[in-house]
């Protein structure tokens, strides 16, 4: 009887001990609940599973371990502290099954034999962007995601692999299976995936517009279960990163008179004065602005066993740190999906309109567009002049035309509206089991409205515009696709395929219509109210592209793997004789961790794949009708004695009918691993990659009458490099963290050009500068071939010493000049002497981050950057020139004098030694370390969830492009400027535009 009793109190006193955890599970990948959860109580049976809302209880002894388990999770364990529970799983990020997109269908990553970097549209955070490829930067290993500038929705510029042609080096963009020109204007609520495929095994399906790679996205799907509505909002401020540091009027005035009391020219008027001047006119001041950015978005998704469907609309709103600059967005996205039996539809609807207000380019002067005007206009100048016509002031007297760059803000108003239409409609129907056909009916439509309308004024005494003009045109992309596909899926025993067949139809067309007219009256903006000169033109373009194309992946007990693909394509860009090519590709892969021998290393190596790819990739991005000669009609002139008029027309440019595809060889060898669990996650490729038949434009002389230089097969380029991706996750209770990071080595080199002999030369940093990047084979694409400054002459004895057979290289140097060196030794200093200084693309570039996560707070961190590339500080060069009668750098007031020896050459107006040329001077480290993205959150626990009936509530803060750690003195080292690769590296500083740093904060809420 006692022993019955002791065990009655004890049982009594087990159950008191015990209490009642209660808590909600979500995935980090998306904030959502997660249901079916498994939650056990370490080392015994006990255990439940989570509810529909992704809420459990369970009873258990305070200090006990819950151990919560979810198919495609890390598996976490928490201890019970008596407070209610916020668990966070995190995907298992090298979860072998998990399925990746890749050309006309998916793969699973255990499958996968293709080089493809990948990011989830749930680790793309709301980050204060207005485009959803800023926030990729650095983030994928193998893929250069570059600034296109600081204007607001200006995007950014993506390469895949480093440059592998001379022409456009953009990746062929895939939206849900629909080809487009761009993604910047995609909102960050709707992706759910982005897939880079960057080797041919990976790209070869897309044949010939595939050289550069393929980014494909693919936007959010619903799901079964019920409707769940995601609402986010973010707020932020941005102001300029970094100003250049120029003269005030004070100091300006000393340094202009230094110049001209070295050059025996007089003062200026303005400047005859410094003391009385004092700090002047700040006009970068006077041109930048805090701004503020501004997006939301709504998204409605959900579905049953018979479809989902998922419906978005966003809007963004980002004045620009230049005023009167601005751009909003307005998204709206439909995507269903229904099934049926054995059939299946589905579609995606995506409108896009954007606004871009802009600032003018330049008005003729030197000053170029009011960023480069704002650091280049002397400030002894007004901004206002309520006399003057329009009502600005200006520059005057015998100085550089630089406008006022508030006049050019606000006398010119130019504007771009810009409408997308993308819609995709497909029907699939299982034919026999494992067979399945597919019709896929994709159609976008671009249209695209700019106005400029520039009022009539008088600003100072150098620019004038008597009458207000307007120009207007409008441009119409239209693109249709017609895709038919068969798919087979097949697994027997320990084989495994996949099979691809398929035949597609793109039609291309593209109208121009432009209308100008001068003389219009003040504030009617409108072409006929104009009295003046009528301007019409326009002109349309159409291209097809026809496809036939295959693919097989087969692999044997998850251990061998076999990818084959074949694309021929026949294009219109090029002649009958030439209009087709044929892009093959296979890949093998070895799971080496799949075989019996691997089993004593499991525990270590939790898996380990090598691979193996070679294939051809193809690019036709070159203008239409090329290959036949372009004539100009209504060249019209009189003749005879009665001067009657003639109409004829004029051959403009020369036919080239045997252009051909160009085409590009890679080679890839690659390896993923993963350790300890999975924990932690590893890749790493080696490729090469070769170019051959390169198309560019080679020159011809004018006299052989054409206006072109016509489009040839005339070069053979070479990529090769090396690309590495690390994750890191684990957790320690309940902190939960992440470590990841991207590493990548690309080197090129121009292996034949031309007839062997042809040098390509670009980049002129100023209005009056040389050319500072040269392409010529044996060296790389659009290096710095620079005339190399060695110091300043301190004396004249070292001027008198520096000869070439008794006769002075530098005669008209002066102490206190820059030295230049003569590389040929020819005895004079001339553009013969340019050396190669350096590249424009990086050594490496690199990104590294953290995720954290503890009880309801997480943090994100990530930065990003480049080492070895040099940049041409085209700004430096005006500023630090003291030859011209403009504002000058801060660093002039440390120019040479007898007394004291610097490195800033002597100040001396029209500069006879020509220190500011075009010269190493001026050429800069690019190299950087930037935080891009800093972010702070916090997630309400259950209480408030439960009393608002909300799934989940984020609240964050978040700072990007907080800091930048670089020895680059132009405005921001990441150089936003699009245009011809043969620019690249050169910051043409006069027409920027800077970056911005930002701060914002955001809420993301689920219901």
């Amino acid at each position: 009887m006692t022993f019955l009793l002791v065990i009655l109190l004890s049982a009594v006193s087990y159950a008191q001990q015990q209490i009642t955890v209660t808590g909600t599970v979500t995935s980090k990948d998306d904030g959502q609940p997660l249901p079916g959860v498994a939650v056990s109580v370490k080392n015994t049976t006990q255990g439940v599973a989570t509810d529909g809302s992704g809420k459990f209880s369970i009873r258990t002894a305070p200090g006990s371990t819950l151990v919560f388990k979810a198919l495609g999770f890390t598996t976490q364990e928490v201890n019970v502290d008596g407070s209610p529970m916020h668990v966070v799983l995190i995907s298992s990020q090298s979860n072998l099954n998990e399925v990746v997109v890749i050309g006309y269908g998916t793969v699973r990553k255990k499958d996968l034999t293709g080089a493809i970097a990948n990011i989830k549209g749930a680790d793309i955070k709301s980050q204060g962007v207005s485009d959803v490829t800023k926030a990729l930067q650095g983030k994928l290993p193998g893929v250069t995601i570059e600034s296109a500038g600081g204007n607001p929705g200006a995007g950014t510029r993506i390469l895949i692999r480093g440059v592998g042609t001379l022409g456009d080096a953009a990746p062929l963009y895939i939206v849900d299976g629909v080809p487009v020109a761009s993604i910047n204007n995609l909102s960050q609520v709707d992706i759910q995936s982005v897939d880079v495929l960057k080797d041919a095994s990976a790209a070869a399906i897309y044949g010939s517009r595939a050289a550069n790679g393929v980014v494909l996205i693919t936007t959010k799907s619903g799901k079964e279960g019920k409707p769940v509505v995601q609402v986010t909002a973010n707020y932020g401020v941005q102001r300029i990163g970094h100003e250049v540091d120029v003269l005030n009027a004070q100091q300006w005035a000393k340094v202009s008179n230094a110049a001209h009391d070295a050059a025996g020219l007089a003062r200026l008027d303005i400047a005859r004065n410094p003391d009385s001047l004092g700090a002047g006119t700040d006009w970068q001041d006077a041109v930048y602005r805090t701004a503020p950015i501004q997006q939301y978005g709504l998204l409605v998704s959900g579905g049953s066993q018979y479809g989902n469907y998922s419906v978005s609309g966003s809007y963004t709103k980002q004045d620009g740190i230049v005023k009167t600059t601005g751009y909003d967005r307005y998204n709206l996205r439909v995507k269903s999906e229904t099934t049926r039996g054995r059939f299946k539809f589905g579609e995606t609807i995506l409108l896009t309109r954007e606004k871009t207000i802009n600032m003018a380019g330049g008005w003729g002067g030197q000053g170029g567009n009011p960023v480069g005007s704002a650091a280049k206009m002397i400030p002894v100048f007004q901004i206002y002049d309520t006399s003057a016509l329009g009502g600005f002031a200006g520059a005057y007297g015998p100085v550089v035309n630089v406008a006022n760059p508030l006049a050019q803000l606000h006398l010119e108003n130019i504007d771009k509206i810009s409408s997308n239409i993308l819609t995709n409609v497909y029907g699939e129907v299982t034919l026999i089991p494992g067979l399945t056909y597919k019709l896929n009916l994709g159609y976008t439509g671009n249209f695209i409205t700019n106005d400029d309308y520039r009022k009539r004024y008088v600003v100072g005494t150098l620019f004038s515009h008597p009458t207000n003009d307007l120009t207007q045109s409008k441009e119409q992309t239209d693109l249709l696709l017609v895709e038919n596909t068969l798919n087979y899926n097949k697994i027997v025993g320990k084989h495994s395929l996949q099979a691809l067949a398929g035949y597609t139809y793109q039609k291309t067309k593209n109208t121009y219509l432009l209308a100008a007219r001068t003389d219009l009256p003040d504030g009617i903006e409108n072409i006929d109210a104009g009295a003046g000169t009528s301007t019409t033109n326009g002109n349309s373009y159409e291209s097809g592209l026809v496809s036939v194309l295959g693919r097989v992946i087969y692999s044997y007990g998850d251990r061998y793997l076999l990818t084959a693909s074949f694309r021929r394509d026949a294009s219109s860009r090029f002649g009958s004789a030439y209009r087709h090519g044929s892009f093959p590709s296979i890949a093998l892969g070895w799971n080496l961790s799949n075989e019996e021998f691997f089993a004593p290393l499991k525990q270590a190596i939790t898996n380990l794949k090598i691979r193996a790819s070679y294939g051809v990739l193809g690019n036709q991005q070159i203008g239409d009708y090329l290959y036949s000669a372009a004539i100009a009609s209504n060249i019209n002139y009189v003749i005879g004695a009665d001067q009657h008029k003639w109409f004829g027309a004029i051959q403009t440019a020369f036919a080239s009918p045997n252009i051909k595809w160009e085409s590009t060889k890679t080679a890839n060898v690659g390896l993923d691993a993963g350790f300890l669990g999975d924990k932690l996650s590893f890749t790493a490729d080696y490729f090469i990659k070769t170019t051959e038949d390169v198309l560019l434009n080679v020159p011809i002389p004018g006299s052989a009458g054409s206006t072109s230089n016509p489009v040839v097969n005339a070069g053979r380029l070479r990529n090769n490099g090396v690309e590495f991706g690390l994750n890191y996750s684990d957790h320690v209770g309940e902190l939960n963290y992440s470590f990841f990071g991207a590493f990548s080595k690309v080197n090129n080199k121009v292996l034949e050009l031309g007839t062997g002999s042809q040098q390509i030369f670009g980049g002129q940093p100023t209005h009056h500068g040389a050319s500072s990047t040269l392409t010529e084979a044996g060296g790389p694409i659009t290096g710095f071939f620079l005339i190399r400054a060695d110091g300043i002459f301190n004396s004249q004895e070292e001027i008198d010493a520096y000869k070439k057979d008794g006769t002075l290289i530098q005669p008209n140097a002066a102490p206190g000049d820059i030295k230049f060196f003569d590389a040929n030794g020819d005895g004079q200093i001339s553009d013969e002497d340019k050396v190669y200084a350096g590249s424009p693309f990086p050594s490496f570039e690199y990104g590294f981050g953290l995720n954290a996560s503890f009880h309801n707070f997480d943090l994100n961190a990530y930065f990003q950057g480049t080492h070895g590339n040099k940049i041409y500080n085209g700004l430096r060069q005006d500023l630090e020139s003291m030859s011209l009668e403009f504002n000058y750098s801060t660093e002039t007031l440390n120019a040479w004098t007898p007394e004291r020896h610097t490195n800033i050459p002597r100040a001396v107006t029209n500069d006879p030694n020509f220190n500011d040329r075009t010269s190493t001077r001026f050429l800069e480290s690019g190299s950087y370390l930037r935080l891009k993205t800093l972010q702070i959150g916090y997630t309400v626990g259950d209480v408030i969830k439960n009393k608002f009936k909300i799934s989940s509530l984020r609240a964050y803060i978040s700072a990007d492009n907080l800091f930048t750690i670089t020895k680059y003195t132009g405005f921001n080292p990441d150089i936003g400027r699009t245009g011809s690769i043969f620019d690249r590296g050169v910051d043409f500083g006069h027409v920027a535009y800077p970056i911005a740093r930002t701060l914002s904060v955001g809420l993301q809420l689920t219901l």
